[in-house]
């Protein structure tokens, strides 16, 4: 375990980390947006044209509404939602580097593009007085000591140093462990995450009459964020939006 990890480290001397494509680990040099290459660049699937007037999701071209399909099926408890792209093979390729790999690093890069992102609906100064807090989706302590970090702690630490705004991993918490939603039909999540989160109780009176921002990795039947919104209104939050790096696709789902 020594020699692989000092091995890793005298790699990381010669090609820092911030010379690979974050998405295929590719060779790249410092100068690159978000550290990805151009084709990789290109292969981001960004946020334009038209979205959800809800989640913030892109929509499909035979969906004629304003707002996505779960939107329109479902009622949230969040206000708001904003996401950077649209979730396919190269998002998919960021987020497992850096959850399941241990790429710690590409969190801060998320956390700028997720500001970038915030700065196209909001001024600076506009963003800063909008949220009183930035709060990270928590997760259990187990995968906690598994993974030995938080993805959307370490996303939100980023997004705060750039937005000023503060973030705080400790309101929340995690009660339980959950099934792997990946597999799961939209009624399915819903059940495996009722009664998940809570909000430490001395804590409780930081969030009445706050205006809230959720940051996660991904966002798609929304019911993370809802759970967490619905735990932080009954809390007194005035107002709870979240912010995702990339949103699942709009689809008619059961």
């Amino acid at each position: 375990m020594m020699i692989r990890a000092f091995g890793a480290a005298a790699l990381d001397l010669v090609y820092p980390k911030g010379l690979y494509c974050i998405c295929c680990g590719k060779i790249t040099d410092d100068s690159r947006t978000y550290r990805l290459c151009g084709e990789c660049m290109d292969s981001m699937k960004w946020i334009g044209g038209r979205i959800c007037e809800r989640c913030g999701r892109p929509l499909a071209d035979i969906n004629p509404y304003d707002q996505c399909f779960i939107c329109r099926q479902h009622k949230h408890h969040f206000d708001s939602g904003y996401t950077c792209t649209a979730y396919s093979r190269c998002e998919r390729a960021v987020i497992f580097s850096l959850k399941y790999d241990g790429n710690a690093d590409i969190a801060d890069t998320i956390g700028e593009i997720m500001y970038d992102r915030m700065t196209v609906e909001f001024s600076p100064d506009e963003l800063y007085g909008k949220y009183n807090m930035v709060l990270p989706v928590p997760i259990h302590r187990h995968k906690l000591s598994l993974r030995g970090f938080n993805q959307a702690g370490l996303i939100a630490d980023s997004f705060a140093s750039r937005s000023g705004i503060k973030a705080d991993p400790y309101i929340l918490r995690r009660e339980r462990e959950t099934r792997m939603m990946r597999s799961l039909s939209p009624q399915e999540r819903r059940e495996n995450i009722r009664g998940a989160f809570s909000i430490r109780e001395r804590r409780r009176t930081d969030v009445s009459g706050k205006s809230i921002l959720i940051i996660d990795d991904i966002y798609t039947t929304g019911s993370t964020i809802d759970e967490i919104a619905q735990v932080l209104k009954a809390a007194g939050a005035e107002r709870v939006d979240f912010l995702t790096f990339a949103a699942g696709s709009d689809m008619l789902k059961s």
